[in-house]
């Protein structure tokens, strides 16, 4: 009985270990790459495509995601229209100066829909596949109320694959349990 006890609170300090660590109500915002076909040569041109959750956005309350100019050029301006709750703007990327690109995303109404992705193109001038950014979400006085990174979207092989290893060990666990009661 207290290996079966042991091992149930093995089980759940896994799962908690699996959970993602933060503060509640804390806005996660995730993202996916996806590179786009090249139209001019020398150029490697990719989109994000940003999921935003767990805030409620009020009227005048938004969030900016920057694009390091030293990794990506030419954001695409305007940017994709999100839906009617949004204001969505971009400002480029500047070697010059040097300053970081910004793509902002300010409510209009209370409660603005999250349920549209927020996307835009750009030209991606690093290595391999663009990777996490920094976001600010403010409030009508352009404070700010939080920052973090943005997050990729988990690929549905890692969730399928925790599923997979708690099932063969529930399934272990009745295994065991029915070969006792058998003896």
């Amino acid at each position: 009985m207290k290996r079966f006890v042991f091992s149930i609170i093995i089980f759940v300090f896994l799962l908690f270990m699996c959970l993602p660590i933060g503060t509640s109500h804390a806005i996660n915002i995730l993202y996916q790459p996806m590179d786009l076909a090249d139209t001019t040569p020398g150029e490697d041109l990719w989109q994000y495509s940003y999921t935003v959750s767990d805030y409620t956005f009020n009227m005048d309350y938004g969030f900016t995601i920057y694009f390091d100019y030293t990794l990506y050029a030419n954001l695409e301006n305007p940017p994709p229209f999100v839906n009617a709750d949004w204001d969505p703007i971009v400002w480029q990327p500047d070697l010059s100066i040097p300053d970081d690109g910004v793509y902002d995303a300010l409510a209009w109404v209370d409660a603005a829909s999250l349920a549209d992705p927020f996307t835009v193109n750009f030209e991606w001038l690093g290595g391999g596949t663009p990777a996490s950014q920094f976001f600010d979400v403010y409030d009508p006085s352009w404070n700010t109320i939080a920052s973090k990174e943005t997050a990729p979207i988990p690929e549905p092989a890692t969730a399928l694959l925790l599923l997979s290893g708690i099932g063969i060990f529930g399934l272990e666990r009745l295994r065991r349990r029915a070969k006792k009661y058998r003896a």
